[in-house]
């Protein structure tokens, strides 16, 4: 980085020196925690710098330590790449605190959010963080995820190269933040003070498979005597990986995976009593592992009250030919695991001084996400689709040339290999614009008022897609016009019509015909205006109080762009939604007192009113109290009390309805079909807030002397109580007994299972109610050591890890279930000597066992029968080495995952392991080449 003389900087350079030895001293007494300043043993009056006041996460008060009565971790840019993740979001997924099931890029190719990257603090749910730019909110992402309904945040969306700092709050902040702060805040900082030219480059590979990935970016800032102007730009390109290129996940049916699983039955009374045989793999664990679907090709028909086919495709069906059965489908040859993905951001900040006490400032940032995932082909039900319209119900007419029992054909399924994969094409742009003043009042009053505009627009094109129509149009036959291609006229006579093959392959003229794109679009936008002021207060025996007081106005506007096929459901294989919009405004105003009452007790009260246009919350403050208690110079003990809510996402109030697929097949008692099953969810414009209270105590120490000066320890103690969670009642109840209650009449499920007139399983309409609650307890510890040698360089070692007590949802515990490891860890290590540094990152994340549902003999409160199975642990290891010595060139080697470990099984994912939790990737080799000018 190079750096202007002072003739040219000025004051302006005396003023950014001055924060960079403010940050470099903070950065050097904190650890991956949260530390404490230290006073070095032969530290002399000359040698005090005195640090400026400053905002950190937690606190709008301005202060000088970054030590609150809240748990906050801080992540520099160099601890960010020394972890060695590729992205940005699998950085934030690594930490131990993270827990549940997040969105991924991972096998998202039938999802709602192809391409997206979400995390999931405290596994409270990835929309319950609030994510900050610069101390800002963002916008999230416009499609909303998981089943069309739950907001998320896209860290795609943040530009990689501008990130000076990521921070961490692990409580709630709701008081001080806003709505959506309940599992807690992360602020990414960008950087503001940077001077010079930097250009970085970057490429990797999978070990074991084609997944190139390269990235360059461009940072550059310059300063003169009043203005300071920074830019970053970042582009990523990575190739796709399909499901049949790793082991684990090319088959759809796990069975043969199962056993390392460790499955078992369980059940209070003998398995005998039901049957089966002690050991699972005797009866192929009951087909539960075999994803493979039933509308695979060439397609079977039900005639004559049984399913019929042939062993093979032909273009001659007779009924002497017909076999019985069908033939199951192994999707996870053709569809895709991991996306091709191209990525470009740009930002850019400026900020010019007027006079010593007034300031304005804008920042301008733009990324852009485009994500390609395949699909497998269309399946096709024709009980489950429309026909010509959406009155009528898909048939294969008698006169269908390929139809050998000369009879209107109602029930059947095929998968349209011929058309080949779906293919999620999404482009998501998100555009920010922040403009602002600030300035200083009097002494250390300070103020500042922005103004914010933000808005993400998703866009996917959905190549691949048949509308129901055409493929009714098809089986009642086409014309052939003069250039060879296939049209619909209804006038053209029977005998002279070309017909779709139920059981063969059809021509390119068919696949041209039934293909159509069908693009979606989904926009969200962000008005944001707010105005705050801090300083001193009054003064106290252990130093002056500060205050912090402020007010917002947010506006939210989400709108979800459907095409006229998607709204009457006219799509083949689901993608039923309706077009909806929703607005909501927000008016705020909070404050905030730091009362340090001695030098060794301070006490941290905030509180924040909220006013929503949304009908059903009321206006309300949402108090926030914290004591930090200091004993001793090594010692700090800290609590905090809070009071957090979650407004419903806008989705889950204004949706008209989505539709989803299970992930895995279920039986269906009534017609013995095993396959996936179709949820539709509608929108509740009736839905009240989640409320949460949280509760938080902790320990941090650290030796101010002696042998263990450099270490430092932390335990903390967290506790959220929840109620009025939004819940779908299969969110309790398994799906197979959700049928099975259904079949036997139950009030409770029967409205909600729709069937056909042939009792082919339609859907299962499941809405979300506030009707949940829950009690989420654990202990974060973490540890740290460095020490310096004058012969062997700079050394740290670093733990941190979070343990469980227990997850309460309605009463059960869900510690240790199938979403929910009980234990997560991080471990560090690094070293830096001369001009090299190694680094090593190890990641842990616990076992976790899945209970499944079975049925019952006599009495399911008294005989229930489960099947569960265990997702082991897994360990991945990330190595770099670093050699900066060099033309001013930083070369960076280094592999994720470097020892190319398996993920563990979990035989009911279409990974083979736990989608969203365990990471199935593959070691990845990269070398970085960074050079200053």
């Amino acid at each position: 980085m190079k750096t202007k003389n002072d003739s040219q900087v000025g004051g302006a350079c005396a003023r950014s020196r001055k924060l960079l030895i403010a940050g470099a001293a903070m950065l050097l007494s904190t650890t991956l925690a949260f530390g404490q300043a230290t006073k070095p043993a032969n530290e002399t009056k000359d040698d005090v710098v005195h640090l400026e006041k400053h905002e950190v996460l937690g606190t709008r008060i301005k202060r000088v330590d970054i030590e609150t009565a809240s748990p906050v971790q801080i992540f520099t840019a160099d601890q960010i790449e020394a972890s060695g993740y590729v992205s940005m979001a699998d950085v934030v997924r690594s930490l131990p605190f993270m827990n549940g099931q997040a969105l991924t890029p991972v096998d998202a190719g039938t999802s709602f959010t192809p391409g997206v990257n979400s995390f999931n603090l405290r596994g409270l749910g990835s929309n319950n963080t609030l994510v900050l730019l610069n101390g800002r909110r963002t916008t999230p992402y416009a499609s909303p995820g998981f089943n069309g309904f739950m907001t998320v945040f896209d860290i795609n969306s943040i530009p990689d190269a501008a990130i000076e700092s990521m921070s961490i709050l692990k409580d709630g902040g709701s008081a001080i933040y806003g709505s959506d702060a309940v599992a807690g805040v992360i602020d990414f900082k960008l950087k503001n003070d940077y001077v010079g030219v930097n250009t970085t480059v970057q490429a990797g590979n999978h070990i074991v498979t084609d997944g190139l990935v390269k990235k360059a970016s461009l940072t550059g800032g310059v300063v003169t005597a009043k203005t300071h102007i920074m830019f970053a730009a970042n582009w990523h390109d990575q190739k796709s990986v399909y499901a049949r290129d790793l082991g684990r996940s090319k088959n759809a049916d796990k069975t043969s995976l199962a056993s390392k699983a460790d499955p078992r039955w369980e059940s209070p009374v003998p398995i005998s009593d039901f049957g089966l045989p002690d050991n699972p793999a005797d009866v192929d664990y009951l087909g539960l592992f075999d994803g493979r679907s039933s509308m695979g090709y060439p397609g079977y028909v039900s005639v004559g009250g049984s399913n019929k086919t042939f062993a093979e495709a032909t273009d001659t069906p007779t009924v002497g030919d017909a076999v019985t059965g069908s033939h199951l489908y192994n999707f996870q040859e053709v569809a895709g695991l991991f996306p091709d993905i191209r990525r470009f951001s740009f930002y850019t900040r400026m900020k010019h001084d007027f006079t010593p006490w007034l300031y304005g400032f804008a920042e301008l940032s733009f990324s852009r996400s485009e994500t390609q995932i395949d699909a497998a082909p269309t399946p096709v039900n024709l009980a489950g689709e429309n026909g010509l319209t959406v009155d009528e119900a898909m048939y294969i007419p008698s006169y269908n040339a390929y139809n050998p029992w000369g009879v209107d054909i109602a029930s059947g399924r095929r998968r349209l290999v011929e058309v080949g994969n779906r293919v999620n094409d999404v482009t998501s742009d998100t555009p920010r614009i922040l403009v602002g003043l600030g300035g200083t009042i009097t002494g250390d009053w300070t103020w500042e008022a922005g103004a914010l505009y933000s808005k993400n627009t998703v866009t996917n094109r959905n190549l691949g897609s048949v509308a129901d129509y055409k493929m009714q149009q098809a089986l009642m036959g086409l014309t052939r016009m003069g250039d060879g291609s296939l049209t619909w006229d209804p006038t053209t006579a029977i005998a002279d019509r070309e017909y779709f093959n139920w059981f063969g392959l059809n021509e390119q003229a068919f696949v041209d015909f039934l293909s159509i794109e069908n693009p979606v679009r989904a926009a969200i936008q962000f008005w944001n205006y707010d105005v705050k002021a801090s300083g001193s207060l009054i003064s106290l025996p252990g130093g002056m109080a500060g205050i912090a007081v402020g007010a917002e106005r947010r506006t939210e506007k989400l709108a979800s762009s459907q095409t006229d096929l998607n709204q009457t459901g006219n799509i083949i294989g689901g993608s039923q939604g309706t077009s909806f919009g929703g607005q909501r405004d927000v008016n705020a105003i909070y404050a905030e007192v730091s009362l340090p009452f001695t030098s060794w007790l301070e006490a941290q009260v905030a509180g924040r009113w909220e006013d929503y246009s949304d009908d059903g919350i009321k206006s309300k403050v949402r108090p926030k109290v914290g004591l930090k208690f200091k004993p001793l110079p090594w010692l700090v003990l800290r609590t905090s009390y809070s009071e957090s809510f979650k407004a419903p996402d806008l989705a889950y109030l204004y949706t008209k309805g989505t539709t989803t697929f299970t992930s895995g097949n279920y039986v269906d008692p009534v017609t013995g079909n095993s396959d996936q099953l179709q949820i539709r969810v509608g929108g509740n414009p009736d839905l009240k807030p989640e409320t949460t209270d949280t509760y938080y105590g902790g320990v941090v120490i650290e030796p101010q002397s002696g042998w263990l000066k450099g270490f430092v320890a932390s335990v903390d103690f967290f506790y959220y109580k929840q109620k009025d969670l939004l819940a779908q009642l299969t969110d309790f109840y398994a799906y197979n007994y959700f049928l099975e209650q259904a079949n036997l009449g139950n009030p409770l499920f029967a409205p909600m299972v729709v069937r056909a007139p042939d009792n082919t399983l339609l859907y299962i309409r499941d809405d979300y109610t506030n009707i949940s609650s829950r009690k989420y307890k654990g202990i974060d510890f973490e540890a740290s050591y460095r020490w310096n040698t004058d012969k062997w360089g700079k050394f740290q070692v670093k733990a941190a890890g979070t343990y469980l007590i227990s997850d309460k949802i309605d009463g059960d515990n869900i510690v240790g279930t199938w979403l929910t490891p009980r234990f997560n860890a991080v471990v560090e290590f690094n070293w830096a000597y001369r001009d090299w540094s190694f680094n090593v990152y190890e990641t842990y994340l616990g076992d976790r066992d899945r209970k499944m549902y079975l049925g019952y003999n006599t009495d399911p409160e008294v005989d229930p029968l489960y099947l569960v199975y265990t997702v082991k642990k897994q360990l991945r290891t990330n190595a770099s080495v670093t050699y900066s010595g060099f033309r001013q060139m930083k070369i960076t080697v280094g592999a994720t995952n470097i020892f190319n470990q398996t993920a563990p099984v979990d035989p009911y994912d279409g990974t083979g392991t736990t989608a969203g939790i365990n990471d199935p990737s593959p070691a990845l080799w990269y070398v970085r080449v960074s050079r200053d000018f």
